[in-house]
C-alpha cells in the first residue's frame, strides 16, 4: 500500500491511498490503511527522465518486491520514470 502525499508539479497536498491488494471502499481496503497507518512506512519521490520530481509519498514496502507499486499503478500515467527511497543517509536511492 502506498500514499501520494504531495504533488510537486501543481503545488498540491494529497491523502489518497492506493493498494494492488484490495478494491477502494472495500473493508479490506479499509483495513490496509489501518495497517499502513500502525506500520513503519517508507518515503519515496517519483521523477521523470530528467529528474524532475513530480509525486512525494510513503510507501509500506521500499524493496523490488512491491517498492514499485507507486510508479507501476500511479506514477507512469502522469510521466514519473523512476521511483527513489530515502534511505537512512537522508539520500533518495533509485529502486
Amino acid at each position: 500500500m502506498f500514499k501520494i502525499t504531495e504533488d510537486c508539479l501543481e503545488k498540491k497536498t494529497f491523502t489518497e491511498y492506493f493498494s494492488s491488494d484490495a478494491e477502494k471502499g472495500t473493508e479490506e481496503f479499509e483495513e490496509l490503511i489501518r495497517k499502513f497507518e500502525s506500520e513503519p512506512q517508507y518515503q519515496f519521490r517519483m521523477c521523470d527522465y530528467d529528474g524532475e520530481v513530480f509525486y512525494i509519498g510513503y510507501s509500506d514496502d521500499c524493496t523490488h518486491k512491491n517498492g514499485f507499486d507507486p510508479l507501476d499503478m500511479y506514477g507512469e500515467y502522469y510521466g514519473c520514470k523512476d521511483i527513489q527511497y530515502l534511505n537512512e543517509k537522508g539520500e533518495y536511492k533509485r529502486l
